[in-house]
């Protein structure tokens, strides 16, 4: 009886463990915004987190370059097609001089401005509604402002990416099959602790 309480005992251990693994693993993102330390970076409003089907994202471009005078976003669906094609350039706008920055603009770009204070940034922003499932990507190409040549992109200073993954259902449902599942283990923990004390099995 011991014996299987202690199997019990580690299957439960084993179980939370593997599910905060999961959690650690889905919660840890890469932030975007530093790569602003090269000039140019990109990301979006949903950076990190997984987005509902049919919700809008905003990717925000961001450079220290004053030659920089437009920037155009290419939104590339999961099998890596060009499907949203905005406006040819979104011009910038600015500058802002940290921590100052636009409204509405991702928590990630609000501490990077309050950490780095000083830095002149011009800004840069496109927002699409997106209806298919799966891991999508999406360019900024900082232009400045010479004119493309013939042949030639003469003109694109930089180009930065980023990716974010678009699900059937909003994130909240993930959270409670977790919680789910913690009282599910909980409840069996319980059962199964009362059959040992008692001799009779539940």
């Amino acid at each position: 009886m011991l014996a299987a309480e202690m199997k019990l005992r580690f299957a439960v251990a084993a179980i939370l463990f593997t599910i905060l693994l999961i959690l650690a693993s889905a919660n840890i993102a890469q932030a975007q915004w530093p790569a602003l330390a090269s000039g140019y970076a990109v990301t979006t409003n949903w950076h990190g987190k997984d987005v509902p089907i049919g919700q809008s994202v905003t990717a925000w471009a961001g450079t220290t370059d004053s030659a920089v005078k437009t920037v155009e976003f290419k939104w590339l669906d999961p099998s890596g097609n060009v499907v949203i094609i905005p406006p040819p350039r979104v011009s910038v706008f600015g500058p802002y001089t940290t921590p100052n920055h636009p409204s509405n603009v991702p928590q990630e770009i609000v501490d990077w401005s309050n950490k780095y204070p000083g830095v002149t940034v011009w800004y840069a922003n496109n927002t699409q509604t997106l209806n298919i499932l799966g891991d999508w990507g999406v360019q900024a190409i900082f232009h400045d402002s010479g004119k493309i040549m013939k042949g030639k992109n003469s003109d694109i200073v930089r180009i930065r990416a980023t990716s974010f993954n678009v699900v059937p259902e909003v994130p909240f449902g993930t959270i409670v099959i977790l919680l789910s599942m913690f009282g599910a283990l909980g409840i069996f923990a319980v059962k199964r602790k009362q059959g040992f004390l008692t001799g009779s099995p539940s």
